[in-house]
């Protein structure tokens, strides 16, 4: 039997690991903002660094109350299936990882289209249907086209326009 369809247990390592490091790194960050000169462009990085804590320490909390026996309310009593296989996990790196290394080149939009495609066909497992085809991409370009409005346009955020068409 493959490593992939093999339960895995509530509550693993894991995951402890990775939610204390983003505590870890998100206090790094916060901190990192009092050196800012500016206040203004110190709220946007508290922010982000400060949900990032919060929700890494609900995961933290969740992980003791599984391996305490303590009911969180989210157990099913079921096996969990990982459902992934490494192929997948390493194409969504590589796709994330390209795009970002891309971004300088073709730009906010561009890139993030392209990655939100290709990201999409990574983790797609259901068959496409018309319908999927429809609407999956115009759910792409309306996040994408939301995010650059929003960081863009409100928050006044500079983003990459790319050197190919700067």
């Amino acid at each position: 039997m493959s490593n992939e369809h093999q339960p895995t247990p509530a509550g693993d390592a894991g995951t402890a690991i990775v939610a204390a490091s983003m505590v870890i790194f998100g206090t790094l960050a916060i901190t990192d903002t009092y050196e800012y000169f500016d206040f203004d462009s110190a709220v946007f990085p508290r922010t982000i660094a400060a949900a990032l804590v919060l929700l890494a320490l609900v995961i933290l909390l969740q992980w003791v109350a599984q391996r305490t026996g303590v009911s969180t309310g989210a157990e099913t009593g079921e096996p969990v299936e990982s459902g992934g296989s490494w192929p997948r996990r390493i194409a969504l790196v590589a796709a994330m990882l390209g795009a970002a290394l891309a971004m300088p080149w073709i730009g906010f939009q561009v890139t993030a289209l392209i990655a939100f495609a290709v990201l999409l066909v990574v983790a797609m497992h259901d068959p496409w249907t018309p319908a999927r085809l429809i609407v999956y991409p115009a759910v792409g370009l309306a996040i994408v086209m939301g995010f650059y409005f929003l960081f863009a346009k409100l928050l006044m955020v500079p983003l990459p326009v790319g050197r190919w068409f700067a």
